[in-house]
Parts: structure tokens; C-alpha cells; sequence
């Protein structure tokens, strides 16, 4: 009876610090933690309130009412996730994917277009694929530029489009919405349905955890049929990072290829913020090249944008691929006093090296990936080593 009873005390003390735990998590967050909060989320806001470029019409009251709305559940939140996911709410009301948080929940929204892998558009009443990532999720299930999106996870692909733009959306807008639905969600399966000029089909997008970028900072080749053309891919350092081995590995990289012809800068697998101080050592370097050919797409974003441009501008490059993602700007960093996250935004007046406002980059040499006129492996590039060929626009 004694070790019944001795089991039975045991059981209920077990239970009662049990009990004591979970409330200890449900507990609110004591008060030095609500005013951490507090003031991190008032340095996030104010920051973007003074500083942030690209403010709407009415986007001042959208932000206002965005401080009322998020701030409370900033000051409640128990968890650094549930403050995070706070600052992604309010962020989520400027619709801009050039403001980001060095810190993301699991059920933030994909980053168009560097967490994604499909760029598609409107053209007409048909929602059309531009272009799939190569070896992205997408491409890998079979998604093909041209293919005609007709249903988003079982909703028809307008419907779908509409709730989430709106009725009165301009074409940019449902353009962007388009783009989101396609980016699918962080974990799980995107199913769509689609057609080509062969008929319907399913198809169904793994998506997980995108992984670090294979390969090296710097891929530098000898190309073209005698080998004389200079090709360089471009990952430059992330932002708060080191670039001094980055610079040393390019000078050598144009060492090696300084008696070539030309040289061909592929500005396509860049990925999240660079330095602008980066980008614009990067530029120096190539202040006295030959004839420089620089290949975009629609993943090219941000400082990568900026080197186009300044390329374009400075070295009198030529652009071959595809529109640009639209991200370049002039950006600021903030970092949060207490929970020590990154704000990172447009600031100013967004602008390129050569002074244009932020915007998509046009190519001089448009390549349509939808119906590609040569180079089936890679379009772009083939695009890149024609330019090189004699001709009246050849620049030797």
C-alpha cells in the first residue's frame, strides 16, 4: 500500500511540474521582454518610415495602419519566432520583395524571384511561363517556357489571380500575383495543371528548402570555336561578407583570360543582397576590357542588376537574355538593438550606376525562351557567343 502510495505521489508530482512547464511556456513574456520588443519594432518601423523609397500612392496610410495592426502582436509574442513573424507581417503590406528580414519563419511567403524557379506573365487571358530556372524544382518536374498555366493547386488560374490581386489589379499587379501563386508553398506540393501545343497535363513541384548555391565564386573559361572568348560566371560575396578573396580570384580570372577577344560576364545565379561597395570594386575591374557581352534573366536582381547596368554604361557592354527581376537599388541595412535582425531595404531614390530609376533591365539582345532561335542546352549563352561574330553591330 506504501509503494502504491509512494507511486502515486510520485505520478502526481510529475503532473504537477508538467503542469508547471506549460503554463511557464504560455506564459506572457515579462515586461523587459515586451519593451526589447517594443523598441525593435519601433527602430523597424520608424526606419522604413523615413527611409523606405518606393512608398505608394496612399502606402504612407497602409504603413500607419500596418504599425497599428502588427506592433500588439510584436509586444505579445513569446517566441523570437512569433516576433519575426510579427515584422513579416508588416512587411508583407509593402509588397516588396526588396525589403527583407535577416531572419524568416517556416510559412514566409517564397522571395521572388531568388526562392523561386518560374517567371511567368499575362498575354491576354492565357497566364504563359517566360521561363524556368534550369535544374530548379520546376524544371525538374517537367515545367517548359510556353506552357500555358490553366489551374494553381485546383483553382482556376484567373480565379486564383483574382482573389489574391483583386478585381481592379493593374497588369503589373496580377502579373505579380501570378508569380506568387507559382512560387507555391515553402514545404510541400505544387500541383498545376497546364497545356502545350500537344495538349493538357498534370504537373506536380516538389518543393523543399532551397540549399546553398553549388559551384564556385568564379567560373571563368575559354569558349567559342577557337577558344578566344573569355567566359566568366559571377557569384559575388553576400552582403557582411568578405570580398577581398572574391576581388583577388576575379583579378586572376582576368589575368588568365586578358588576350582574348572578348569576354562574356553571366550575371544569371546570383543570389540574395551584395555590398554596394562590392559591386562597385567588381565594375572597376572591368573599366579597360575589350568588348564585354553581360547575360541576364529574370533571376538577375539587385547589385546584380546594378553591375549590368554600370557595365552597360561604363564598359559599353551589351545585354543578352531576358528582362531583369526589377530589385536594384541603393539599400539600407538596420539592425535591430535587441533581437539583433537585419532590415535590409530600398532607401533614397532607388537608383542604377547610370542614374536610371529602379526597374527592370532590357536587354540589347532579347532572347525569347519560349520559342529560343538557337541553343536549346542554354539559349542565352548561345545568344552571347553570336553577338561575337562579325557583322555590322559586331563590336571588335
Amino acid at each position: 500500500m506504501r509503494a502504491g502510495t509512494r507511486g502515486l505521489r510520485a505520478a502526481l508530482a510529475a503532473s504537477a511540474l508538467a503542469a508547471a512547464c506549460l503554463a511557464a511556456l504560455a506564459a506572457p513574456a515579462n515586461d523587459r521582454d515586451v519593451r526589447a520588443r517594443g523598441e525593435d519594432f519601433d527602430v523597424f518601423w520608424r526606419a522604413l518610415d523615413s527611409g523606405y523609397a518606393d512608398f505608394a500612392r496612399d502606402g504612407r496610410a497602409a504603413w500607419k495602419a500596418a504599425r497599428k495592426a502588427w506592433r500588439p502582436r510584436a509586444l505579445r509574442a513569446t517566441t523570437s519566432r512569433d516576433f519575426v513573424a510579427a515584422l513579416e507581417g508588416a512587411v508583407a503590406t509593402l509588397h516588396d520583395d526588396a525589403v527583407t528580414l535577416s531572419r524568416r519563419t517556416p510559412d514566409a511567403p517564397r522571395r521572388i524571384p531568388s526562392e523561386t524557379d518560374i517567371w511567368a506573365s499575362w498575354s491576354g487571358d492565357a497566364a504563359r511561363v517566360e521561363g524556368v530556372r534550369t535544374f530548379g524544382d520546376a524544371d525538374v518536374a517537367g515545367l517548359r517556357p510556353g506552357d500555358v498555366i490553366l489551374r494553381i493547386d485546383g483553382r482556376d488560374t484567373a480565379a486564383a489571380v483574382r482573389a489574391l490581386a483583386g478585381e481592379a489589379a493593374t497588369p503589373e499587379a496580377r502579373d505579380v500575383a501570378l508569380r506568387r501563386l507559382l512560387a507555391g508553398p515553402r514545404f510541400g506540393v505544387l500541383r498545376l495543371e497546364v497545356r502545350d501545343p500537344r495538349g493538357t497535363r498534370s504537373v506536380s513541384i516538389e518543393r523543399a528548402a532551397a540549399g546553398p548555391a553549388n559551384g564556385a565564386a568564379i567560373l571563368a573559361r575559354r569558349v567559342g570555336e577557337d577558344r578566344d572568348i573569355g567566359y566568366l560566371r559571377l557569384r559575388p560575396p553576400p552582403d557582411q561578407g568578405d570580398a577581398r578573396p572574391f576581388l583577388t580570384q576575379l583579378d586572376a580570372a582576368l589575368a588568365a583570360l586578358h588576350d582574348t577577344r572578348g569576354l562574356i560576364v553571366d550575371l544569371r545565379e546570383t543570389r540574395g543582397p551584395v555590398d554596394r561597395a562590392a559591386t562597385q570594386a567588381i565594375l572597376a575591374r572591368f573599366a579597360s576590357a575589350g568588348p564585354i557581352v553581360v547575360l541576364v534573366d529574370y533571376w538577375t536582381e539587385g547589385e546584380a542588376e546594378a553591375l549590368a547596368s554600370g557595365l552597360h554604361e561604363a564598359a559599353h557592354a551589351r545585354l543578352a537574355g531576358t528582362r531583369t527581376a526589377g530589385l536594384a537599388a541603393a539599400t539600407r541595412a538596420v539592425t535591430l538593438p535587441h533581437s539583433r535582425i537585419v532590415l535590409r531595404y530600398p532607401a533614397g531614390r532607388a537608383v542604377l550606376p547610370d542614374g536610371a530609376p529602379r526597374g527592370a533591365l532590357r536587354p540589347d539582345i532579347p532572347v525569347d525562351l519560349t520559342a529560343p532561335s538557337g541553343g536549346p542546352g542554354d539559349p542565352i549563352l548561345y545568344q552571347g557567343l553570336k553577338a561575337f561574330e562579325p557583322g555590322p553591330d559586331a563590336r571588335r
